[in-house]
C-alpha cells in the first residue's frame, strides 16, 4: 500500500529535503486540489522556506535593528506568502498563528500578509495571542497588539500603493483594543490610531487620543510633535508652540530632528526667518556630527533664499523655551483658574485639601503642585481646573499671593478647650489637631473658614490654623 502524499511530504520536510517535499507535494496537489491534509503539509514546507529567509534578515538586523527585507528577499518571501494564501488553509489552527509569530518584527513590509490579517481580522487570533508575555526585562506586547501596530505602519507608509482600506484598519484597531489584555503597551496603539486620524484630516478626534497620552508622556518629544501635527493647519501658532515644547523636551537632539523639520515651514509662514534658519542649521549640524547623509527635505530647506547659514543657533533653545513656556497648560483643554486656601494636608502627605468658598472645595494631588516643597496650611494657591464629564478636576496648582476669599476670615480671642480636646474662640470651632499643644486660655488669632455643620444643619465657622498672640 503506497504512502499518502501528505505523509510523504511531511517525512521529506522533517528529513530536511524541503525542495523535494515541495516538488512532490505540489505535483500531487494538481491531482487532488481539495486534499486538506496535503495542503496542511505543504503549508509547513512553505513555512520552513519562509523561516530560512527570515533568519537571514534577523541575523543582519541583530546589529542594525532593521528588519526590512532587501528587494530580492521581498520578492522571494512575497512569492512564498502568496503560495501559502493560495492553499486556503482554514483559520483556527496553528498555521496562521505561527506565521504571525515568524513575522512579528517585519509584518509591515509584506502586503500579502497585511491583506491576510485585514481579511481574516479576529479569526487569526486566539486567547493566548491576546495576552502580553511577561519576559525578564518586562512586559512584551501581545501578538495581536504587535501585529495590529504593524498593519497600521503599513497603511501609513503604503496605503495607496498596496490599496489598503482605511475602514478595515480601523476595524482591526478597535477589535484589538477591545480584545487584548495589554496594559503597558496599549497606549502605543492609541498613538498609532491618532496618526491615522491626522493623515485623514480627523484632527479633533486625533487630539482626543493624543492628549491623554501626552499627560502621561510630558517629557517625550514625539508626543508633543503629535499634538503639534493636529494644529498645523488649524492653528499654526499652537503648532509652533507644541513643536517647540517637543524640541526642548527631547532627551537627545537626535530625537528632535522630525520636530525641527516640522516647525520650520510654520516659522517661515510667520516670517520668522532667523528662527527657522536656527532650526535648519541645528538639524544640519546633527547630521554632520554623526556622519549621516542629509535627508533631501532638509537639504531643500537649506537651499531656500530665507536661510541664513551664518545665523547663531546657540540662541535657539532660549527662543523655543520662551514660546513654549505655557504649553503644558493646554494638556487638559480649556481650564478655569481659581484662588484657594490650603485647608489641610492629607495624612498620607500625597495631597492636600483646598477651600474655595463655603460650598466649594477641591482635593489636590501633591504631584500637580508646582513648587519645591509642600504648601503650608493657610497659604494661598492658584488652581487650574479642567471639566471632565461634568466634574471639575485639579490639573495644576501653584503658590500665589494672599488675597480675599469669600467665607474666609480671622478672629482673635481666648482659646477655650473642652474636655474632649476640641475648643472654641468665641463662636469658632477649633478641631483638636489644630489646637495641637496650644494651652487653654491662650490669646490666639485663628484663621477660619465657613463650613457646613452636619450636627446643627447650618453653616458655621471652623478654624484651620492658630497663631498665639
Amino acid at each position: 500500500m503506497s504512502e499518502q502524499p501528505f505523509r510523504t511530504v511531511t517525512n521529506l520536510r522533517k528529513s530536511g529535503q524541503l525542495q523535494e517535499a515541495w516538488n512532490v507535494g505540489f505535483q500531487a496537489l494538481e491531482s487532488t486540489p481539495q486534499d486538506s491534509y496535503l495542503k496542511g503539509a505543504l503549508f509547513w514546507v512553505c513555512y520552513e522556506f519562509l523561516k530560512q529567509q527570515q533568519e537571514k534578515i534577523s541575523k543582519r538586523a541583530s546589529s542594525s535593528g532593521n528588519f526590512r527585507p532587501s528587494d530580492y528577499e521581498f520578492e522571494q518571501i512575497e512569492n512564498l506568502l502568496q503560495t501559502v494564501m493560495n492553499l486556503e488553509i482554514e483559520t483556527g489552527g496553528l498555521e496562521y498563528k505561527m506565521l504571525l509569530v515568524q513575522f512579528r518584527k517585519n509584518l509591515e513590509w509584506f502586503p500579502t500578509l497585511v491583506h491576510c490579517v485585514l481579511r481574516h481580522q479576529g479569526a487569526l487570533f486566539d486567547h493566548e495571542t491576546m495576552q502580553p508575555f511577561q519576559a525578564e526585562k518586562g512586559e512584551v506586547p501581545s501578538l495581536m497588539l504587535s501585529s495590529t501596530r504593524q498593519i497600521v505602519a503599513a497603511w501609513l507608509r503604503a496605503k495607496t500603493q498596496w490599496q489598503i482600506e482605511f475602514e478595515s484598519v480601523i476595524a482591526l484597531i478597535n477589535l484589538t483594543k477591545s480584545s487584548v489584555t495589554d496594559t503597558k503597551h496599549l497606549i502605543w496603539l492609541d498613538y498609532d490610531y491618532a496618526k491615522c486620524l491626522i493623515v485623514t484630516g480627523q484632527l479633533e478626534q486625533a487630539r482626543a487620543l493624543i492628549l491623554p497620552i501626552l499627560r502621561k508622556k510630558q517629557k517625550e518629544s514625539w508626543a508633543w510633535g503629535a499634538l503639534a501635527a493636529t494644529y498645523r493647519s488649524e492653528n499654526p501658532e499652537f503648532a509652533i508652540k507644541f513643536f517647540a515644547k517637543g524640541i526642548v523636551s527631547a532627551h537627545e537632539i537626535t530625537f528632535s530632528l522630525r520636530l525641527l523639520n516640522g516647525i520650520v515651514p510654520l516659522l517661515v509662514e510667520k516670517q520668522r526667518f532667523a528662527e527657522a534658519s536656527m532650526c535648519v542649521k541645528t538639524a544640519l549640524s546633527v547630521y554632520q556630527s554623526n556622519g549621516w547623509k542629509v535627508k533631501p527635505d532638509l537639504e531643500r530647506l537649506s537651499q531656500n533664499q530665507w536661510y541664513a547659514a551664518t545665523v547663531d543657533q546657540s540662541q535657539l533653545n532660549t527662543y523655543l523655551s520662551s514660546i513654549s513656556l505655557d504649553a503644558s497648560d493646554f494638556l487638559n483643554g480649556p481650564v478655569t483658574k481659581v484662588k484657594a486656601l490650603v485647608e489641610n494636608i492629607h495624612k498620607s502627605e500625597k495631597g492636600f485639601h483646598t477651600f474655595v468658598n463655603k460650598s466649594t472645595s477641591y482635593s489636590v494631588r501633591m504631584g500637580v503642585h508646582k513648587a519645591k516643597g509642600r504648601p503650608e496650611v493657610g497659604s494661598y494657591v492658584e488652581l487650574s481646573l479642567s471639566q471632565k464629564e461634568g466634574e471639575f478636576e485639579v490639573v495644576a496648582s501653584k503658590p500665589c499671593q494672599d488675597g480675599n476669599i469669600d467665607d474666609v476670615s480671622y478672629i482673635e480671642g481666648e482659646l477655650r478647650i473642652a474636655p474632649k480636646g476640641f475648643g472654641f474662640v468665641e463662636d469658632t470651632f477649633i478641631p483638636p489637631f489644630v489646637i495641637d499643644e496650644t494651652p487653654s486660655g491662650s490669646q490666639v488669632k485663628a484663621l477660619r473658614v465657613m463650613t457646613w455643620d452636619k450636627v446643627k444643619s447650618r453653616y458655621s465657622w471652623k478654624a484651620i490654623k492658630l497663631t498665639i498672640l
